[in-house]
């Protein structure tokens, strides 16, 4: 009598974060945390150039949704409990009602949806040539969510128009799109030493590597 086959054990589903996970959250949170309170290196025109936002766009980028928006998260959680880790090393739940206090919501809700975004790109395993250019479309998708909620928040909370609110962040629209390219280059460059960091390909695309 034939024996029934014993089906293949397959990897046990990974639930929560693993202590390497909450190592990336907490480094990607800390760097986070300094480049907000790192004064601008120089200015464009009248626009200062600050390094926070470089750290925003990476961490989704690098982590992917859950991770980039835990460190996201956890960045925003110890700047309202008080440490000073906002810009201008400022605290408090207060800042939320500031004129900027949009762009901290932005910058969670931003981070899982580019997050969600560049896993998407990493896991179909686009050409080398390729994948800047599908990085810096995720980080641009980033932006419009971040300037989004930053915009909305400047009109509920200083009581501007939709145009003068846009036109208060113009130039500095301009200048984070420079900004998004350093972060394509630091992620490619971080994907490169590191291939672990990068998510596991389609099964479809495993599959093909295999035959």
């Amino acid at each position: 009598m034939p024996r029934t086959p014993v089906p293949a054990r397959t990897a046990p589903a990974k639930r929560g974060f693993e202590a390497t996970d909450i190592a990336l959250i907490a480094v990607f949170a800390a760097l986070i945390a300094v480049l907000a309170i790192i004064p601008p290196l120089f200015a464009i025109g009248a626009v200062p150039f600050a390094l926070q936002m470089i750290a925003v766009m990476a961490a989704p980028m690098i982590l992917g949704s859950l991770r980039g928006g835990a460190a996201v998260g956890l960045y925003l959680v110890v700047g309202l409990l008080g440490l000073p880790v906002f810009a201008g090393q400022t605290s408090g739940p207060g800042v939320l009602l500031g004129a900027s206090g949009g762009f901290l919501l932005g910058y969670f809700f931003g981070a899982f949806v580019a997050g969600a975004l560049a896993t998407a790109v990493l896991r179909s395993r686009p050409r080398r040539s390729v994948l800047p250019i599908l990085l810096y479309l995720v980080a641009l998708v980033d932006m419009v969510v971040i300037y989004a909620f930053g915009v909305a928040g400047m009109m509920i909370n200083a009581g501007m128009s939709l145009r003068v609110a846009v036109a208060a962040n113009g130039l500095f629209m301009a200048v984070d799109l420079v900004k998004a390219v350093l972060v394509v280059i630091i992620a490619v460059a971080v994907f490169t030493a590191f291939p672990r960091l990068m998510p596991a390909p389609r099964r479809g695309l495993r599959a093909a590597a295999g035959d």
